[in-house]
């Protein structure tokens, strides 16, 4: 019962997110984190959307973009890396959501696929899954050119943002 009152105030604060968006045209910033593992890649859908998306989320004030990634990332999904295992990929711009947004996306590929833990809250689903199998309709558009310019070229994906 506690989880659904937590959902229903994120869908709420959301809906609260994208009037203030609709209206300041804002710039933000942010990160994602694309956790591969056997070419199957980490996704999930948070409470108050329908989209699916990477584990990411805002920069705090005065922190680093890879820090916010090993942060998300353990937030939303348990997943604890170190700075090291992270690689740069590129930043790619959005206007989703009436905001002007700088994604800084980081990927890592692991050999053994970790235990993945969600609140129920924020996060509500979290599952690996083939990019192939990603509808357009289902995913950020961001989200698709990312995997797009993975497959394409797996080893510079980097570029693909830029």
């Amino acid at each position: 019962m506690l989880d659904a009152l937590y959902r229903i105030t994120y869908r709420f604060a959301y809906r609260l997110h994208l009037l203030w968006a609709f209206l300041l045209r804002p710039r933000c910033e942010g990160v994602w984190v694309a956790v591969w593992c056997g070419g199957r890649l980490l996704v999930v859908r948070n409470a108050y959307r329908k989209r699916l998306t990477l584990p990411g989320g805002g920069i705090d004030g005065g922190e680093e973009p890879l820090a916010a990634a090993i942060r998300e990332l353990r937030e939303e999904v348990g997943i604890t890396l170190a700075p090291r295992q992270l690689r740069f990929v590129g930043q790619f711009r959005s206007a989703i959501e009436f905001k002007r947004d700088t994604i800084n996306l980081f990927d890592v590929q692991l050999s053994e696929q970790p235990l993945v833990t969600i609140d129920n809250r924020e996060v509500v689903y979290a599952e690996f899954l083939d990019p192939a199998t990603l509808s357009p309709d289902a995913v950020f558009p961001v989200l698709l050119e990312y995997t797009a310019a993975a497959s394409a070229d797996p080893e510079n994906a980097a570029n693909a943002g830029e």
